[in-house]
């Protein structure tokens, strides 16, 4: 069997974006999560001419849709997210409520939530930099309809962050 390589970039986007996204489908209500990059500043580190200092402010891009025959009233999404700095046992957790619009059946929005500055530096061959952990859930007239995280120790992990502002916000 042969491909095209318009074929082949396809598919290699196809699983690309399997991997980095998550989705659930819930009383419902489908929500998939995944990272995006809402701000880059990485910059060559000094005399060393393959050494890059990684500096972002990633966030979380939910796409939400009413997968019910009912339309969904307004509600809110809650969310939190926990960056683990690749240098230290320190976990850093900040955390909001955004409004979610009433969604009629079938329709669905995207939301960019969130924002975490990311750190670490790369070389030719390594890569260290921070990780995120998150959670996300919908909450309509006071009830959780689907809650989502990265990781299923994010709880444990949630009890140790030290909760902090982040830096786009305290401008």
């Amino acid at each position: 069997m042969r491909y095209s390589l318009h074929t082949f970039s396809m598919i290699v986007v196809a699983l690309a974006l399997s991997i980095t996204a998550r989705g659930e489908e819930k009383n419902g209500i489908s929500l998939t999560v995944s990272k995006t990059t809402v701000d880059r500043a990485d910059q060559r580190a000094g005399s060393y001419a393959y050494t890059t200092h990684i500096d972002r402010t990633e966030a979380l891009k939910l796409a939400i849709k009413n997968t019910s025959f009912k339309a969904l009233p307004e509600g809110d999404v809650k969310w939190e997210i926990l960056v683990r700095k690749y240098l230290s046992t320190t976990i850093e957790s900040t955390s909001g409520k955004e409004k979610l619009q009433a969604l009629k059946p079938a329709e669905g929005a995207e939301v960019i939530i969130g924002g975490a500055q990311i750190e670490g530096w790369r070389d030719g061959t390594n890569m260290y930099k921070d990780r995120i952990e998150w959670q996300v859930s919908i909450m309509v007239e006071g009830k959780e309809l689907i809650k989502l995280n990265s990781t299923a120790a994010f709880d444990t992990l949630a009890k140790r962050a030290v909760k902090i502002t982040p830096k786009a916000a305290a401008k």
